[in-house]
């Protein structure tokens, strides 16, 4: 998940000492706190730790892998880069991120926990691969990209915007290009840095809770309904970033739909965690 670039025309001159902790924080917080819940929960339920390592390589494959070759088939072999354009067509890009993105991961998740998880099927296992999942994009759009940010601000603060562009060694349009997005960096406000940490702890939640569901769904013939709907909310509850990245919806709102979808799914899924066996199926009801 990437943050918006507004083009602007005048900048800074360095990135103020308030933004830079902002993108350490947030990227300590997407880092420790995947980690901080895997000890509680290993801890707590006695599940093993691979069950995490194998949401993280099932997110990997599928988030990065399948969606990469499905993206090159259909932006590239089918020729629909033109309709799919973020410029040309924001909305049908956004749709088409989060559409891709719910389809492929909870597929994903219904693949792992279903062929990957025979020696552990439990649901505390179950928690442990979502969390794995959750945790790895945590990890890559949240930690490495603030990460990321910390370290251009460091260089750019180190060496002044001219001579780090100087060093670049780039000219003409593209070095405008890169002056506004690095204008846009700049400009950036701390809550907003805060806001997007924020987001991705709830879409953290939301990994975990779908897994459940898709766990519920592997599990249960009569609940195999219970995949699609987590698909469905997967890419509802992903819609409000992909369009805030298009900068077709603003942080606010975008915080308070997202947080709002997350919170009623992980509230609903942590009532009827306790109310399924270890197996994911449904606790019978004695006459």
């Amino acid at each position: 998940m990437e943050i918006p670039m507004t083009k602007m025309v005048l900048m800074a001159t360095a990135f103020s000492k308030n933004s830079m902790m902002g993108m350490v924080i947030v990227a300590l917080v997407c880092m420790g706190i995947p980690f901080i819940a895997l000890a509680y929960m290993k801890t707590k339920t006695g599940a093993k730790i691979t069950s995490f390592l194998k949401g993280l390589l099932f997110y990997a494959l599928f988030a990065f892998g399948v969606s990469g070759l499905i993206n090159i088939i259909l932006l590239g072999g089918l020729s629909l880069s033109s309709v799919l354009n973020r410029s040309i067509h924001p909305v049908y890009y956004a749709l088409y991120g989060a559409v891709l993105a719910g389809i492929i991961e909870e597929t994903g998740k219904f693949i792992g926990l279903k062929y990957m998880m025979k020696k552990t099927p439990d649901k505390q296992n179950a928690l442990l691969f979502g969390l794995g999942h959750g945790g790895l994009e945590a990890l890559a759009y949240g930690s490495s990209l603030f990460m990321g940010n910390f370290v251009l601000a460091l260089l750019v603060n180190s060496l002044g915007v001219d001579e780090y562009f100087n060093k670049l060694g780039i000219t003409g349009e593209k070095l405008v290009e890169q002056k506004n997005n690095l204008a846009a960096l700049m400009a950036i406000p701390t809550s907003e840095y805060v806001s997007y940490g924020i987001e991705r702890m709830f879409l953290l939640a939301l990994q975990i809770s779908l897994t459940i569901l898709v766990f519920m769904a592997v599990n249960n013939r009569k609940l195999k309904p219970l995949f699609p709907i987590a698909i469905l909310i997967h890419i509802i509850a992903y819609l409000p970033s992909y369009l805030n990245n298009m900068e077709l919806l603003n942080l606010t709102f975008n915080l308070l739909i997202t947080g709002g979808i997350c919170v009623i799914a992980a509230a609903y899924v942590y009532r009827i965690y306790h109310q399924i066996n270890d197996d994911g199926t449904i606790v019978s009801k004695k006459s």
